[in-house]
């Protein structure tokens, strides 16, 4: 959850904002404007705090939240607004005849637009990063556990058979592209000077589907930051369902504050594990302490291994990953809660890259404890 002025204000995003000559200029800027009211009767702003501009908005079957400092007062809902519906009608597997709707419905794939490639490129960093565990071809499992999109109960029992079916229909590299007469691999898309407007994507079987629901509210973030960014406004956070980017700090110098939620179910009652604080980053959190079931006192998660079939079993409780994008952040998330506490520790050891800006809670004999990187423990407000 995001903290802004008032403590019990809570959005769902976290964003970090750096200080230096911008904060000289803008403040001139501010400074500037504001003595020029002295020449116009009608400007009666005089801080910059009254500059800042929120607008808020709901997508992807859950709600965004976006602040922004903007001396030219700009209103640009209407741009996320537009944005957002562009990758509803790309990517949700929630909307009917969206393009991923009708690729999944498919028998050996079909035309994908320009957006679709973009965050199949980022889901594949992070399929190659994860070594596997993220993979948005586990669908057929997660509706079959009862966590997908089509409105059923969750099931009373899973036949064994059936996962070991369909995890024969689980692979993210089996997929492949057909480009101006030549088949691509995925890794070969992200080298094309310029992505097409519309390439086919081949799947060696009717069964494949794709989600990207573990990346696509991060990777949002990032397609709505773009809207800022090019319009040069560089103070702003974004949150999306949870996931956020933030730009540089506010004009008083203070850093965004993210609060990160104790691992408990309790949605009415929600308490902090730590608060930090960020400029200029991406940040999201995965957990399996709201979204499960329980049936014959076992608990399912809504994460489910794409090694195994199964929903995940282990003492990780959350992660909370940093990054240089949202879209990286949220699928890492996702492929930590995967593998649990110890492989991602041994993961950490080994691609060092990923080490940086992680926090885990996990839970040790009935007890949560936590793993900090040294990074993130320089951004934690009044640390124990």
């Amino acid at each position: 959850m995001i903290l802004e002025d008032n403590p019990h204000k809570i959005f769902s995003n976290p964003f970090g904002l750096c200080q230096g000559d911008f904060w000289f200029n803008l403040s001139l800027v501010l400074t500037i404007a504001i003595i020029g009211t002295s020449c116009n009767p009608d400007l009666k702003k005089t801080t910059a705090e009254e500059f800042k501009t929120t607008i808020q908005g709901e997508a992807q079957g859950t709600t965004w939240n976006i602040a922004y400092y903007d001396i030219r007062e700009r209103n640009l809902k209407p741009e996320v607004d537009s944005v957002l519906d562009a990758i509803d009608l790309s990517i949700s597997t929630y909307l009917p005849n969206s393009v991923i709707d009708r690729w999944n419905e498919s028998d050996s794939g079909g035309n994908v637009d320009r957006l679709f490639m973009e965050v199949l490129i980022e889901s594949w960093n992070a399929f190659q990063a994860s070594d596997g565990a993220f993979d948005p071809t586990v669908k057929p499992l997660v509706s079959l556990w009862g966590f997908g999109p089509e409105k059923f109960e969750n099931p009373s029992a899973v036949d064994d058979a059936e996962i070991e079916r369909l995890k024969r229909f689980v692979g993210f590299d089996t997929l492949k592209f057909y480009f101006k007469g030549e088949k691509l691999e995925i890794s070969e898309l992200g080298g094309l000077k310029k992505l097409p407007d519309s390439i086919f994507l081949w799947k060696p079987a009717s069964e494949f589907e794709l989600d990207f629901n573990a990346i696509g509210q991060g990777w949002s973030v990032d397609k709505v930051a773009e809207v800022f960014r090019v319009r040069e406004i560089e103070v702003f956070f974004i949150e999306i369902g949870g996931e956020i980017v933030v730009g540089k700090p506010k004009p008083d110098g203070e850093l965004w504050r993210f609060g990160i939620d104790k691992p408990e179910s309790d949605m009415e009652n929600r308490a902090l594990q730590a608060i930090i604080k960020l400029r200029n980053r991406a940040l999201a959190t995965s957990g399996n302490y709201r979204k499960f079931y329980e049936r014959d006192g076992v608990r399912y998660a809504h994460t489910i291994d794409p090694s195994t079939g199964i929903p995940v079993q282990h003492n990780l409780l959350s992660a909370t990953v940093l990054g240089s994008s949202a879209a990286e952040a949220d699928a890492m998330a996702t492929a930590f809660m995967v593998i649990g506490k110890d492989s991602t520790l041994s993961l950490l050891k080994e691609k060092t890259y990923l080490s940086n800006y992680v926090y885990l809670i996990y839970d040790s004999a009935g007890v949560n404890k936590t793993f900090i990187s040294p990074q993130i423990k320089r951004l934690i407000e009044n640390p124990e």
